[in-house]
């Protein structure tokens, strides 16, 4: 009977519970007490007091942009204190033209009717319009002003330029018509951009929609990007959703900490988001803390470091070791631990990863050889082409550019020999033309033997327009055909050819082994 199978050796114990003990009894306590309760006060404190700050902010902010938009309604609303008249035309246009230089916002100022027909336009991107007549009464600030006396529109971008609201108000007699007027909104750009909070925070509006419309990267505005989905956007927009009101995602997706301010008259919300790894930079003065009481608790498990370093550190370079040399190719090297735990474990999935690493890498330098050789043929086609296209650049005898031709196809082909049929209309008959790398006497003779257009396998190729391959010559009726076969020629591959949409000749290259 053949020796027992030696059998591995017992395992006495996991490395977890040999040594996991020993280090949690005498510094997991201290540590676990005092940074946990650190970090948590450190955290509700630095979150509770920045949410604070920033909210402040998001309401000056707030404050800023509301007082812009009474501004701008209020000298607008200067100009619908006179009735209209058009005798007044003249006197309405300087008001608005002194309303522009006063208002660097405002860029265009048109008054419209009470039947919706335009009387004026000022603009500073446009020549002025006066009694232009233009039918506005669908238009829907017009009737919003009409029935509220004051209407914002939706923040829109004129020319895909800056963002752009029309701010509509109705005249104060009843036949005075609305004045409408379209408003830069890069001054709120501005104030936004004027916001700092910390090194990395940031203000931005968005409004009723989601749509954002003012930001410190003014590309991001540009390009109308919708933050609807931001949890702190759609908390925001919708009262009832359940979102955390300090924590939310920032624009490039980022967590941050967050604050936000409604903007009542427009719909717009401000918000002022700042990075949650700097919000929390307090939290990581606490861990420095607690790394210094980890420290003190080092020194207590020294003690029983001392007694498990030598049945822990010397199977931890073995492996090491052996990962190294491994890791620098040696695929047949394994690592010999026998502890009878985890770092046991752990040197057989090494082993077990170098053998298939050896078999991956056997396969993957079959594959690279394939690919060598498939390149290689590659660069003789590329090379022929190449050869062709010289002789297409170098010479304009379309004699010497066929020879070129049939050589390389002879070439790239592995044949034995090939040659061009012309067709000669004249003679109802397909003569040699050119060739290459045949046999001379039978070329001479193939030069002195017409091969008929009907009843062919040339004159098959040529009505069927498409490559012909011919296994067997020898079985062809055709003169010329005989003279090929009789000459160790078996097979042939013949591919019509055409010039302006016409039947030109063949081209047909020849094999003596019959592949």
């Amino acid at each position: 009977m053949s020796a027992a199978a030696p059998q591995p050796a017992a395992r006495r114990g996991r490395l977890l519970r040999k040594y996991l003990f020993t280090f949690v009894a005498l510094v997991g306590s201290a540590l676990l007490t005092s940074g946990g309760l650190e970090m948590w006060f450190s955290y509700h404190e630095s979150k509770e007091a920045l949410a604070q700050i920033q909210t402040e902010k998001a309401l000056g902010a707030a404050g800023r942009i509301d007082g812009f938009v009474d501004e701008v309604t209020r000298q607008i609303g200067w100009t619908t204190r006179s009735q209209w008249s058009t005798a007044l035309l003249d006197q309405r246009r300087l008001d608005y033209l002194q309303l522009l230089r006063q208002a660097p916002a405002i860029t265009e100022i048109a008054h419209v009717d009470a039947g919706g027909r335009e009387q004026l336009r000022v603009s500073r991107l446009a020549m002025d319009q006066l009694n232009s007549g233009a039918d506005l009464s669908a238009d829907p600030n017009f009737l919003a002003a009409k029935a509220h006396k004051l209407a914002f529109s939706p923040v829109y971008f004129r020319k895909e330029s800056e963002p752009y609201m029309t701010v509509a108000v109705a005249g104060s007699g009843r036949d005075s018509g609305v004045t409408l007027a379209e408003v830069n909104l890069k001054f709120i750009w501005d104030v936004v951009t004027r916001i700092k909070i910390g090194k990395e925070g940031y203000a931005y509006v968005v409004d009723g929609r989601g749509l954002l419309i003012a930001h410190p990267d003014i590309g991001l505005v540009l390009r109308k990007t919708d933050l609807a989905a931001l949890p702190q956007v759609r908390a925001a927009l919708d009262p009832s959703a359940r979102q955390d009101e300090v924590l939310g995602s920032g624009v490039s997706g980022a967590r941050v900490l967050t604050a936000h301010a409604p903007i009542a008259p427009v719909g717009w919300t401000v918000f002022v988001d700042l990075p949650l790894e700097e919000a929390f930079e307090p939290i990581f003065a606490s861990l420095r803390r607690t790394a210094t009481l980890m420290l003190l608790g080092l020194v207590l498990a020294a003690a029983a470091g001392i007694l498990v370093a030598r049945r822990i550190v010397l199977p931890i370079r073995a492996l090491q070791a052996g990962a190294e040399r491994i890791g620098a190719g040696d695929l047949q090297h394994r690592i010999a631990v026998s502890t009878g735990d985890e770092l046991q474990e752990l040197s057989e999935r090494f082993n077990d990863m170098a053998e298939r690493l050896a078999a991956s890498h056997a396969g993957l330098e079959e594959t690279v050889r394939e690919r060598t050789r498939t390149l290689a043929q590659t660069v003789r086609e590329l090379n022929g082409l190449r050869e062709v296209g010289g002789a297409v650049a170098a010479s304009l005898d379309l004699g010497v550019v066929l020879e070129t031709v049939v050589d390389r196809a002879v070439d790239l082909a592995g044949a034995d020999g090939g040659a061009v049929f012309r067709l000669r209309r004249e003679e109802s008959a397909f003569r040699l033309w050119r060739a290459a790398r045949l046999d001379k006497p039978v070329a001479e003779v193939l030069k002195q033997t017409p091969i008929p257009l009907e009843g062919s396998v040339m004159a098959t190729a040529v009505r069927g327009g498409v490559p012909l391959p011919v296994d067997d010559l020898a079985v062809l009726p055709t003169a010329g055909a005989r003279h090929l076969a009789a000459a160790g020629y078996r097979s042939a591959l013949l591919v019509p050819l055409s010039r302006a949409d016409r039947p030109f000749g063949v081209l047909a290259i020849f094999r003596r082994d019959g592949a």
